[in-house]
């Protein structure tokens, strides 16, 4: 091809309608989806695990009361009197806080998006909530649990490192303080990071064992020395000094079938929506009222692992 043809069939970029030319920018559309993809869901299982309480009625706090173990009899001398046992209670109060969430979205927004708002936001604030519930429940555990447990017979939490891995003496471990304290180790929860550790050592029972995917759906990934493993994205990672770590939770019952955290509802969760006329904008709120206490203190025990 000589030059006089190459320079014939050359593309005329001063005048050619092309891609990148501002009069063909104006008019190629952006294609979108027509359709929101749902966010990532966190694994929220502690809530439904735990001892409730109906405290809807009138009432500023809930005390349960709890009875305490009597002293053993004593061997008795003839003609001698009985001596007189203490008889003794401990109550346990729970005094409910608010928790909410909300949004705004304005009337100009919401007929013009290509999704129902209100209905997303909807969604969103009934996760927050039990996002916050399942997180202060962890809270409360690590806060009020009488036994502890570390990886590798560390002491303190300091001194967790990378070869600090959940094991199966620590677990039984766990159980015998559980145990020795008189009531039933129930269940374990276990961060993601955990559940690898344990299913690394290839014992545990697989979800799929169960049949459904239910189970898996719930948080509950298997068994091992009767305890019912769940899975939490509520159980996170901590920090002290330089070590990471986290705490896995066991869990036990009393003989009467009592768990050891307790959950009394004072509201349930409320989702309300205010029009302003003047503003042309709605409100979206979420609220609920509740408190967590420790019932059975020695019926927790933390396991500080890496």
């Amino acid at each position: 091809m000589n030059k006089r043809e190459f320079i014939k069939r050359a593309l005329d970029t001063s005048n050619a309608f092309i891609s990148t030319d501002s009069e063909a920018v104006a008019v190629n559309p952006n294609i979108w989806d027509f359709r929101l993809r749902d966010y990532e869901e966190k694994n929220l299982v502690i809530t439904p695990q735990v001892e409730q309480f109906d405290f809807r009625g009138p009432g500023v706090d809930y005390k349960v009361t709890i009875d305490e173990a009597p002293t053993a009899a004593a061997a008795l001398v003839e003609t001698d009197d009985v001596s007189i046992s203490s008889f003794s209670t401990r109550n346990v109060t729970f005094t409910p806080t608010e928790y909410g969430a909300a949004y705004q979205l304005t009337r100009k927004e919401a007929v013009r998006a290509f999704f129902n708002v209100a209905e997303r936001m909807v969604k969103k604030l009934g996760y927050a909530l039990a996002q916050k519930k399942d997180g202060l429940a962890v809270t409360t555990i690590n806060a009020g649990a009488t036994h502890s447990v570390f990886a590798n017979s560390k002491t303190i939490a300091s001194d967790i490192a990378s070869t600090d891995t959940i094991a199966y003496d620590d677990l039984t471990e766990a159980i015998r303080d559980i145990e020795n304290s008189l009531y039933t180790p129930m269940k374990l929860f276990l961060s993601y990071g955990q559940k690898q550790q344990l299913l690394d050592l290839q014992t545990v029972n697989q979800a799929d064992k169960f049949g459904t995917r239910s189970a898996v759906a719930n948080g509950l990934i298997g068994e091992l020395f009767g305890l019912e493993i769940f899975v939490s994205h509520s159980i996170t990672e901590e920090t002290s000094g330089s070590a990471t770590y986290h705490r896995a939770i066991v869990m036990g019952q009393s003989k009467t079938g009592e768990q050891a955290l307790g959950y009394a509802i004072k509201r349930d969760p409320i989702i309300e929506r205010e029009y302003h006329a003047r503003g042309r904008y709605w409100d979206i709120v979420a609220h609920e009222e509740y408190d967590f206490q420790v019932l059975h203190p020695n019926a927790l025990c933390l396991i500080y692992t890496y």
